[in-house]
């Protein structure tokens, strides 16, 4: 990816990120500056993965386990304890949102399509930099952890 696809990319990402946490989950996310190689990741979150079909793009998809939680009662509309199926369901379709919204903003063929994405718990305590992403991006959303990482 050239430095001109690269910035563009992290634009269009920025962009998808504001557009649907704010007309999803009435959440406002804030953007850190804050190098991800030194950056606390929350003790648990959940970590959502999928790939372009016949492509190289991937994406990696972080979020606190109380952003998620949060999450599920502004897009449910409700303030209840949910089942950890639940709130894998939640960011599972917060990852389709996000990653179809940007597929739609960089006016990629309907034919382009992405996996199922994967999504898992991890416990981590710092986010070391364990592989290298072409586009790495930490937000702050309601004083919660989110990050999306995109490689090719």
């Amino acid at each position: 990816m050239n430095t001109d696809q690269k910035m563009n990319t992290d634009q269009l990402i920025e962009k998808t990120i504001h557009d649907v946490f704010e007309n999803m989950y009435f959440m406002f996310p804030e953007r850190t500056r804050l190098s991800p190689d030194i950056f606390s990741f929350p003790i648990s979150c959940y970590m959502a993965q999928t790939q372009l079909i016949k492509d190289s793009q991937s994406f990696d998809l972080y979020g606190d386990n109380n952003l998620v939680n949060k999450m599920a009662m502004n897009f449910l509309g409700e303030k209840r304890a949910f089942e950890h199926v639940e709130l894998i369901d939640i960011f599972r379709e917060a990852t389709n949102v996000i990653i179809g919204n940007y597929l739609s903003a960089i006016n990629k063929p309907l034919k382009v399509r992405f996996n199922i994405p994967s999504v898992s718990t991890k416990t981590i305590l710092t986010c070391e930099k364990d592989q290298f992403y072409d586009i790495d991006q930490v937000y702050i959303i309601e004083n919660y952890f989110f990050r999306i990482a995109l490689t090719g």
